[in-house]
């Protein structure tokens, strides 16, 4: 067996989720409490399908610490590591600390949320990964970090946070860890707040299952109906000032 055979057949992918309860609440004044928990489980399957239908990566595993992130990571055959009340980067290290001791060579951390992801945005990633240590994939505002692959799975910390994606390179840079940088809007898109979410909507992702859900609550119509409302209360505050 080739090595780089061996490495591909040794990444394992992690997808941190936060608890249902807590997730998106930025979208409250869109969804009811039910309507954003099932849309962030919506997300999630997407990106666990597209993960599932690349063949490069060895295992899946899911850290999170909902029963019903937990019942969906199943549904998918992946792993599920429950995490406790932690912070995004100590649940992060948990599922490294879980790879590692399962073999893996490389790691690939991936949101639950970036649900435009294509199998040939993780191919690339992967390619990328043969010449370097680290692998990083930004965010829309170019802040956040949207995949981060590391080789081997513990070459660097990791600084999920506000300004993630400059802390990991400047780690990096710190490290002397060869770095490739990889840019995709499928991969950039993540949904935090309203304007992400409109845009969302607007792209018109019929494939993916959080496209389809929102299609049948009609969201696009709830955003008609708040921006007459904000267009409404603006002309009102014209009208007393």
């Amino acid at each position: 067996m080739s090595e780089m055979t061996k490495d591909y057949m040794t990444v394992f992918v992690i997808i941190p989720a936060k608890r249902l309860d807590n997730a998106k609440s930025r979208l409250a004044s869109i969804f009811t409490d039910d309507e954003r928990k099932h849309f962030c489980l919506k997300m999630l399957e997407d990106v666990l399908r597209t993960v599932k239908s690349t063949k490069r990566p060895h295992e899946i595993v899911v850290v999170s610490q909902d029963p019903m992130v937990s019942k969906t990571a199943k549904n998918f055959e992946a792993a599920y590591l429950k995490e406790g009340k932690m912070e995004l980067n100590e649940a992060v290290s948990k599922g490294i600390n879980w790879c590692v001791e399962m073999g893996a060579a490389s790691v690939l951390i991936l949101p639950a949320d970036i649900h435009l992801v294509m199998p040939r945005d993780l191919d690339r990633i992967l390619v990328l990964g043969k010449k370097a240590s680290m692998v990083i994939s930004p965010s829309r505002n170019g802040k956040g970090t949207n995949a981060l692959f590391l080789t081997p799975p513990k070459v660097s910390p990791t600084f999920y946070g506000p300004h993630s994606f400059r802390r990991h390179i400047k780690e990096a840079k710190k490290l002397k860890v060869s770095c490739r940088r990889y840019e995709s809007p499928r991969l950039a898109l993540d949904i935090d707040t309203i304007k992400d979410l409109s845009y969302f909507i607007s792209l018109k992702a019929k494939e993916t299952s959080s496209y389809k859900m929102l299609e049948e609550m009609k969201a696009a119509n709830k955003f008609e109906i708040r921006e007459r409302r904000r267009t409404n209360w603006n002309r009102r505050g014209e009208l007393i000032g």
